[in-house]
């Protein structure tokens, strides 16, 4: 019996040593073309991170290119309306302006008018007063002709001779 347990580990340690073996040059060759599966998965993995970080790249550069001519449109037309607005208030302006100028031209022009009236009223009322007075005047001169004419008669009939005296009747 004391064979058997000198035997026995003995051949489970020399079957252990031929797996051993066998599966040591195995395993080389395994860890090798699984650290080159790894290394080249690894290999693949960064090239295609670096295939996809340049993509990403120019989608940047060209997404800040068209918010760059994005912004510079907007700009531009921002610039344009502001422009736009200045000229729309600029012409309001004036034309409030010209409205008050024309308002205050009207204003004076009415007192002007209202200024006229009262003149044209005065001339219309001396106008009445100097055709009355014409009118008197023509009257009165008629008149005094009348009288002139009337004296003179009287005094023809005055400075001619006397009418002798009728004889009387006897």
């Amino acid at each position: 019996m004391n064979k058997v347990y000198f035997f026995g580990p003995l051949a489970a340690l020399l079957l252990f040593v031929g797996v051993y073996v066998s599966h040591r040059g195995g395993m080389k060759e395994r860890e090798a073309a699984k650290a080159a599966a790894t290394e080249s998965a690894l290999k693949a993995k960064l090239e295609g991170e670096q295939a996809a970080r340049k993509a990403a790249m120019a989608d940047a550069i060209k997404a800040a290119e068209q918010r760059k001519a994005e912004k510079a449109a907007k700009e531009a037309r921002e610039k344009a309306d502001k422009e736009e607005r200045q000229l729309a208030l600029d012409a309001r302006d004036k034309a409030y302006r010209e409205q008050e100028k024309s308002a205050r031209q009207i204003e004076r022009l009415k007192k002007e008018i209202e200024a006229e009236q009262a003149e044209l009223g005065k001339l219309a009322a001396e106008r009445k007063t100097l055709e009355a007075e014409q009118a008197f005047l023509r009257e009165f001169v008629a008149k005094a002709q009348g009288n002139v004419q009337a004296l003179q008669t009287l005094l023809t009939k005055l400075e001619a001779p006397a009418p002798k005296p009728a004889p009387a009747a006897k």
